[in-house]
């Protein structure tokens, strides 16, 4: 997808791209070399910039080039890398910027960090990221982040998979939206059904009260939230593609039976 992407330079939006689609340019590849009009000229340079990019395996370099909105056709490119991240907070003071936990599925499975445990180990875990996917993270998780962590930097490439899945009809929360998507088979535990963040709050008190029971179950819980993005962002880049009518080859849609095992690890660890 990244490839049939020309929203890349000034001036060119969705008209433009497909526009330039219909007329049979649908790669990089098939646009002239040497255009004569001072517009395609600077696309021509863009794409020639993005396409050095690409080899690179640059995704800032890329993401930065793009509307944050279309983040999401970097997804067949850095999927293998990206990280899935969630973060519970409470209304008291109970870690970095009221950051009780963060959930995270990378390449290397499924972690939990811990308010007075390993919460700071944060920036550590996450610096090499390519791409970073959210529900609603633009919004809440990122920038509670950086307030917790001045000196981390987010990857440029961020899906946000609120705004994402909005576009294609589904908006809501994530609960809701994960019960609407039946095919997905979404649906959490029975233990966890109808749990939302006051709930999770709760939980946690109780928790670090001493109540492992609960704390495993606000574990479960972030978790997830984590591990079903993961899920989503596949729907959605391929019904994104669809939608479009764009040429681009459909992703894996992942379910989460291959990380159950490493929860059920962090679970009996707690």
């Amino acid at each position: 997808m990244i490839e049939s992407t020309f929203q890349l330079a000034r001036g060119v939006g969705p008209g433009r791209e497909r526009k330039l689609w219909s007329e049979g340019i649908a790669r990089w590849c098939d646009f002239p070399a040497t255009p004569a009009s001072g517009r395609d000229r600077a696309l021509r340079a863009a794409i020639d910039e993005a396409t050095d990019a690409l080899g690179r395996r640059d995704a800032d370099r890329l993401a930065a080039m793009l509307p944050s909105s279309e983040h999401w056709r970097l997804f067949e490119t850095f999927g293998d890398g990206a990280a899935y991240l969630d973060i519970e907070t409470g209304d008291d003071v109970i870690g970095y910027a009221g950051i009780s936990a963060i959930g995270i599925l990378d390449r290397h499975g499924p972690r939990l960090l811990l308010a007075g445990r390993d919460l700071h180990r944060f920036p550590e875990l996450a610096r090499d990221w390519p791409m970073l996917v959210t529900f609603n993270g633009r919004s809440f998780d990122v920038p509670i982040l950086r307030r917790a962590f001045p000196d981390w930097q987010p990857p440029v490439c961020h899906v946000d998979l609120r705004h994402v899945l909005a576009r294609l009809g589904h908006h809501g929360g994530l609960k809701a939206i994960e019960r609407r998507l039946v095919s997905l088979a979404l649906q959490r535990p029975a233990h966890l059904a109808g749990i939302d963040g006051w709930d999770a709050c709760w939980l946690y008190r109780r928790g670090i009260d001493g109540d492992r029971e609960a704390l495993r179950r606000f574990a479960e819980y972030n978790l997830y939230d984590v591990v079903n993005l993961r899920t989503l962002i596949g729907y959605a880049y391929n019904a994104s593609v669809a939608a479009l009518g764009a040429s681009a080859r459909p992703v894996a849609v992942h379910g989460r039976g291959d990380v159950l095992y490493d929860i059920s690890k962090i679970l009996l660890a707690l």
